[in-house]
């Protein structure tokens, strides 16, 4: 586009020049005058149809919405008006004045002027022919006197008066040849026509002005008879004095011009308005394109800047923008250039720092991730940063929704929320104490033991907090199974001794006093010895508790089908007063199980729940087994009595239940046996009343323990 601009320009003005040079009708070129506009059309074309490009790629910028087309549509336009406004304005200013002045040139004065001036020409010049006719007469006149005296007239005509004149000749009108001549400058004779000769006949003379070889000359002819009859003229021919033949001239010039200009008067203002026209056309485009083009390169470093910008926006900070120029834009550019590889050194050691982070999360997430322990973190004010997925799991709580939180803002999640809240908050109160606490923490299904210690960060990290605890419950209920089974192995031993001679001495004491004594005695006695009888029967049952709570398990694993074994539970509760009813499995589930123990397991838990829906007018219990993959799952729901808080935290516990007449250890014999088959027992409570225990059997693990 510049080298199109330089040729334009070059072209225009030089086509310009020659248009100008071609308008005077003196000139040489003025016959190539069309020819020169047809070429200034031309150029004027072609620029038009470059203005014709930069508009429809302003119009495609503004329509694709090309960063930097409005700027530069901004610039186009006001650099159009600066450039086609003035222009627009003088050529209309010089129409106007072409077209109202050359009529000007053309008034009455001025032709007045020339013809007047003309006339006052014509008199000098005539006034001079007047003058050398006066002197050539009487050169003439002393001719005929030589002639009569039949003298040489050359005589005369080399005399002084004679070298006044540049050419005098004599001529016999006779022949028509000269008989004398004096002719220095070799002037040519005019020759005499009919009219010439009749006139000089009858007025003996002629005279006149004429132009030889750029002189004005006075000349003329006198007849001169003589007495013999010939006839005779004289020939003269004198210069008029150079200062009135160049006046003369001079307005014989401007006479001609002005004629020929008040001839040519519309076609010169049309050749005067079209020259201008094409000149002001052809200053305006150059000038018009030019300035797009300016504006297009003013425009170009700022997309080039904005293209720089966008792609460090997406985080390309590789790109480099070639300084074309030294201007303030050019010097942006190389501050933008300096930005992008300040900002790539940056990005590249920030990427470094950033994997050596990166490696040491990962780090201390798979560190985290493998401890058993589970790990929340708080920063300064207070509020979940970090957990590990143990943690989330020990707490049997989604913590996600939690991070950013202070424990403060949990209790309006739920009550278990605020029972997490509240161990937390014990938790960190141990952080100024030198050994880690326990804490009762109340889950969803049971009541779990946390050990753990909080430990303060250093400054430099935030000053935050660390959490570390462990579940314990295991561990505590492990415990106590020991301690509970020492101690039903030594009450076993201790009260089983004595419970038989006791209940033995009773009956004999019945049988031995029978009739012996009034009826009175005799009621009181009966009743004595039968409650001692129903104690001591109570005292064995709760002593064959305790060694089914305490001795260890002697479990036969043979595979067996758990629907079968169900049913025929099942069959033994067809004639209860509760209703049972049952949803089993389609498919066989097979176990590698005790018989006898998994046997007493469901005997005890149909017996609870039946005794639970014995509160509904309808007692109704249900039994469901299904298996879902590898997990084999039964359940027991009744619709009658629910299981407490309390029971529902602590159940496998020896000793606790929700039963008067109770023992406290149907359910943790029943949590025994299932552990012992790789299993495990959940107890809820349903809506709107009732209760479910559910046992989950995993047969990969069942077939590995068996």
């Amino acid at each position: 586009m510049q080298r199109f601009l330089l040729i334009a320009g070059t072209f225009s003005c030089i086509a310009l020049y020659l248009l100008t040079i071609s308008t005077s009708s003196t000139s040489a070129l003025s016959s190539y005058f069309w020819l020169i506009s047809g070429v200034c059309a031309v150029l004027i074309l072609a620029m038009f149809g470059v203005i014709i490009r930069y508009i429809l790629l302003i119009i495609r910028g503004k329509h694709d919405r090309v960063f930097g087309s409005q700027i530069a549509r901004r610039l186009s336009l006001m650099f159009t008006l600066v450039t086609v406004l003035p222009a627009l304005f003088l050529l209309l200013v010089s129409v106007q004045f072409i077209s109202h002045n050359i009529k000007t040139w053309f008034g009455n004065d001025t032709k007045e002027a020339l013809e007047r001036s003309l006339q006052l020409s014509k008199s000098a010049v005539d006034v001079a022919v007047q003058r050398s006719s006066t002197e050539a007469e009487q050169i003439g006149a002393d001719v005929r006197v030589l002639l009569a005296q039949r003298s040489n007239v050359k005589l005369i005509f080399d005399g002084k008066k004679g070298q006044a004149f540049s050419h005098l000749a004599l001529w016999d009108m006779e022949t028509m040849r000269p008989l004398s001549e004096r002719n220095p400058y070799q002037l040519s004779t005019p020759e005499l026509d009919n009219q010439m000769l009749a006139e000089l006949g009858s007025r003996g003379y002629l005279r006149s002005a004429e132009n030889l070889n750029s002189v004005l000359y006075a000349s003329g002819w006198w007849l001169l008879p003589s007495d013999g009859g010939e006839k005779y003229a004289l020939f003269f021919r004198q210069p008029i004095a150079e200062q009135v033949a160049k006046d003369a001239e001079l307005i014989e010039s401007a006479r001609s011009k002005y004629a020929e200009l008040v001839f040519a008067q519309k076609g010169l203002q049309t050749f005067f308005i079209i020259t201008l026209i094409l000149a002001a056309l052809l200053a305006i485009l150059l000038a018009l394109v030019t300035a797009l083009y300016f504006a297009q390169r003013f425009v170009e470093p700022i997309l080039s800047l904005a293209t720089g910008a966008r792609a460090v926006a997406q985080g390309d900070f590789t790109k480099r923008i070639a300084v074309a120029r030294r201007d303030e834009l050019g010097r942006l550019t190389e501050l933008f250039n300096h930005m992008t590889e300040e900002l790539a050194i940056a990005k590249t050691a920030d990427e470094v720092h950033r994997a050596e982070q990166e490696a040491a999360r990962h780090y201390l997430e798979i560190v985290l991730e493998s401890l058993s322990s589970g790990v929340i973190t708080l920063d300064g004010s207070g509020c979940l940063k970090t957990f590990n997925k143990r943690a989330a799991s020990i707490l049997d709580l989604s913590l996600k929704e939690l991070v950013g939180k202070t424990p403060h803002n949990w209790a309006g999640y739920s009550p278990q929320h605020t029972i997490l809240a509240d161990g937390l908050l014990a938790l960190l109160a141990s952080e100024r104490m030198d050994k880690a606490v326990e804490i009762a923490y109340a889950g969803r299904d049971e009541t779990r033991i946390l050990l753990g210690k909080a430990v303060r960060l250093p400054e430099e990290n935030g000053n935050g907090v660390v959490l570390v605890f462990d579940n314990i419950t295991t561990l505590v209920m492990a415990q106590k199974e020991a301690a509970w089974g020492e101690v039903a192995k030594r009450l076993a031993h201790e009260i089983r001794n004595p419970l038989t001679p006791i209940q033995l001495s009773a009956e004999r004491l019945a049988w031995k006093l029978q009739g012996k004594l009034n009826e009175t005695d005799e009621q009181i006695l009966i009743k004595s010895t039968d409650t001692i009888v129903k104690q001591v029967a109570a005292l064995k049952e709760m002593v064959e508790a305790f060694r089914n709570y305490a001795r260890a398990p002697s479990l036969k694993m043979t595979e067996l089908n758990l629907n079968e074994l169900t049913e025929e539970v099942l069959l033994l509760y067809e004639n209860h007063s509760c209703a049972f009813t049952y949803e089993l499995s389609n498919i066989p589930l097979l176990l590698k199980a005790d018989t006898t123990a998994l046997r007493q397991v469901l005997h005890n838990l149909f017996k609870n729940a039946a005794e639970a829906a014995a509160t509904e007018t309808q007692p109704t219990v249900h039994v469901r087994t299904q298996q879902i993959g590898n997990q084999i799952t039964l359940t027991v729901q009744n619709n009658g009595k629910s299981f407490s808080k309390h029971m529902l935290q602590n159940a496998f516990e020896p000793y606790i239940t929700d039963k008067p007449s109770g023992t406290g250890l149907g359910l943790p014999v029943v949590k025994k046996i299932i552990e012992e088959h790789n299993g495990s027992i959940h107890i809820a409570n349903c809506e709107p009343s009732g209760a479910i225990v559910t046992l989950e059997f995993n047969t990969e693990a069942n077939n590995h323990h068996a």
